[in-house]
């Protein structure tokens, strides 16, 4: 019955790529985390509605099997109970794999999801390193800045020092 194949959506090595950044380049790290993340969700969104055709295609499998074990019931004369029917259904090896594709689909947009979310953290990675960032920055450039006054100081200190020696030679 189900002559789809399932699409698996994500490359588990290209997602480590894409989610590691180096703290050197954390700008750029930046500047593509949202374009990942679109691309990712875009991924994702197609394994769900993969999901979903799948569900479809079982609804529907198991419809055309349900009449046609109904029909066969009813021309051969035999009453058979709904709860009966549906455990024939159930068993038929086209329900089987089609279940069994369902479930390879239901994987596959997990991932996906893991992806997304992964990129998620991602961004919450990188707001706290450029943060950190920041923070050291304004420290170096304060003790940069101090560094500039004393050395200003120590210069004035000379330049009064030797005009106090020239003044009183």
């Amino acid at each position: 019955m189900s002559t789809r194949k399932i699409t698996n959506f994500i490359d588990k090595d290209q997602v480590k790529k894409d989610l590691a950044y180096s703290l050197a380049d954390l700008s750029t790290a930046m500047m593509q985390q949202a374009s990942l993340y679109v691309h990712y969700g875009v991924l994702a969104s197609q394994a769900a509605k993969q999901v979903d055709d799948f569900e479809l295609l079982l609804d529907l499998g198991k419809s055309k099997i349900y009449r046609k074990l109904r029909d066969s019931y009813a021309a051969a004369g035999e009453k058979v109970a709904v709860a009966t029917l549906d455990k024939e259904v159930d068993c038929d090896p086209v329900v089987i794999s089609l279940r069994l594709a369902l479930n390879e689909a239901k994987q596959v947009e997990a991932v996906a999801r893991t992806a997304v979310d992964a990129f998620r953290q991602r961004k919450d990675m990188l707001i706290q390193h450029g943060s950190t960032e920041r923070e050291e920055m304004r420290g170096e450039l304060s003790l940069r800045a101090k560094s500039v006054a004393q050395e200003g100081v120590q210069a004035m200190g000379s330049r009064v020092a030797a005009r106090l020696a020239g003044a009183s030679s």
